[in-house]
């Protein structure tokens, strides 16, 4: 068994990523995977999730904020039930220190 740290596989869970400007109302898109590292591939190329191909399109800089490891979708409805990623994100939080 390989601890957390030398993982190297695919890695499943829940991901929040944080838009450098905001689109619209939007400044941050969370999602969940199988792989997650695969879909952030496919965010960066322009070809995931429509606010995402929306952000690639407007020129938005964005970066993946949170990973929250082997979470699944009910997790992930549950985050944006709660509205207001930015109370969460760690980026946000950061710039408000």
């Amino acid at each position: 068994m390989h601890s957390d740290s030398h993982h190297t596989g695919p890695i499943q869970g829940v991901y929040l990523i944080h838009f450098k400007d905001k689109l619209a109302h939007a400044q941050h898109y969370i999602g969940c995977a199988k792989d997650i590292a695969a879909r952030i591939a496919r965010h960066r190329a322009g070809r995931g999730a429509r606010l995402m191909r929306a952000i690639v399109a407007a020129g938005i800089e964005w970066e993946l904020a949170q990973i929250y490891p082997g979470q699944d979708y009910a997790f992930e409805r549950k985050l944006k039930a709660r509205h207001g990623a930015s109370r969460f994100c760690p980026i946000c939080k950061a710039l408000r220190d």
